[in-house]
């Protein structure tokens, strides 16, 4: 019992991971019908930028609303220079615009660090915590709370405040919203600068896991969009429950499912997410929606 609740315990960790990137994939993508495939790479900029604050010795705490602002403005940049001209166009141009802007991204970043993996020091320091004969390091422990933070000031934001009352306006009926005197462009904006910001929170407490690299997000974000599929693309909730139910699946398949040990346990989270799509299109908590072409 003690082994399968740290599988659990452990599922639920990289869950949060791959839900806060849902929620920034959600966040775009009900705004502007684009499942924005570069997030990843986006959020891995962050890091990278990160790294650099900090190699020129700035501490981590200090550092990081820093990036994050810089991460919410070029969000906000990519939005008003790039999806902006083609946001009408249909949805095929907004899918290759998608794949366009996550292979630019990372070979710009190839182009300034190189490929090869480098360390990335944990803001949260080393050691482990035992509970009950269950055991999280520092690192985990601090990701979780972390993200649980980033999960609840977002949701707070979406649902108690004027801005995210809007935002959901605009994402909801942008037609409506925009009778009413909301200018739908500013507000979309807003949404692609806080879909960077989210994501980065995701980036920051991956990279001293998984060693930061151009491609460090790639694997993360496969997960993270079974997660909001599963949960429901237009549902910010299901974006971070899918992502939930996905790290814990891949932890359990991966441990007690014979001849899915490693990488292969990503079978189970997309076979899950295949049989709920089947069953309910929109995913467990979506809504049916049409994309504009």
């Amino acid at each position: 019992m003690t082994e399968l609740l740290q599988q659990t315990l452990d599922g639920l960790s990289a869950g949060l991971i791959y839900g806060i990137l849902a929620l920034a994939l959600s966040v775009v993508f009900q705004g502007t019908g684009m499942l924005n495939f570069a997030q990843g790479e986006m959020a891995t900029l962050s890091a990278f930028v990160t790294l650099v604050f900090l190699q020129f010795g700035m501490p981590f705490w200090a550092v990081l609303p820093i990036v994050i602002v810089l991460s919410a403005l070029g969000g906000a940049l990519i939005e008003r220079t790039v999806v902006r001209p083609l946001e009408r166009s249909g949805e095929l141009p907004l899918l290759t615009l998608g794949v366009a802007l996550l292979l630019g991204i990372n070979a710009m970043m190839a182009i300034i660090w190189g490929t090869n993996s480098r360390p990335f020091p944990s803001p949260f320091g080393q050691g482990v915590v035992t509970s009950l004969g269950l055991r999280m390091t520092y690192q985990q422990l601090g990701s979780l709370i972390t993200l649980l933070a980033v999960l609840t000031v977002t949701i707070l934001v979406f649902n108690r405040t004027s801005i995210g009352l809007r935002l959901r306006a605009v994402a909801q009926n942008p037609d409506s919203a925009t009778l009413l005197g909301q200018h739908r462009g500013k507000w979309l904006m807003i949404g692609w600068g806080i879909a960077a910001a989210v994501g980065a929170f995701a980036a920051l407490v991956a990279a001293p896991v998984l060693t930061l690299s151009p491609g460090m997000m790639t694997f993360p974000l496969l997960l993270a969009l079974a997660a909001a599929t599963l949960g429901g693309l237009t549902s910010r909730v299901g974006a971070v429950v899918g992502g939930l139910i996905v790290g814990v699946s891949n932890s359990l398949a991966g441990r007690y499912i014979p001849g899915l040990d490693g990488d292969l346990a990503i079978v189970v989270p997309f076979v899950i997410t295949a049989i709920v799509v089947v069953i309910k299109p929109a995913g467990i908590f979506g809504k049916a929606r049409t994309v504009r072409v």
